[in-house]
């Protein structure tokens, strides 16, 4: 089930010995994320995914086109845990146009 999609979230991914690589979030589902992002990642490596008011997570990349990659997390998300990131992504906008 997707809870977010259509999502802008400014998030960071990082590989093995890599920077903070900055990427938007633009979907969440149960156990997929899909992020957008400039720089070329390694599918064969799993990534630490930083998104604000979460902890960090763990994932490992299932599919990529063009910017975008699909990110298969560790953990299934509880509906609840999508429901407070999608109340405070809402309050952000809101707070942006005022």
């Amino acid at each position: 089930m997707i809870y977010g999609d259509s999502l802008h979230i400014d998030a960071h991914v990082q590989q093995s010995n890599s920077a903070n690589i900055p990427c938007i979030v633009k979907s969440i589902s149960d156990t997929i994320i899909k992020i957008e992002c400039d720089a070329a990642l390694d599918p064969k490596a799993s990534l630490s995914l930083k998104i604000p008011s979460m902890n960090d997570m763990t994932a490992n990349l299932l599919w990529k086109k063009q910017g975008e990659y699909g990110c298969q997390i560790d953990y299934i998300f509880h509906p609840a845990v999508i429901k407070s990131v999608m109340d405070r992504l809402d309050q952000k906008r809101v707070l942006a146009v005022a």
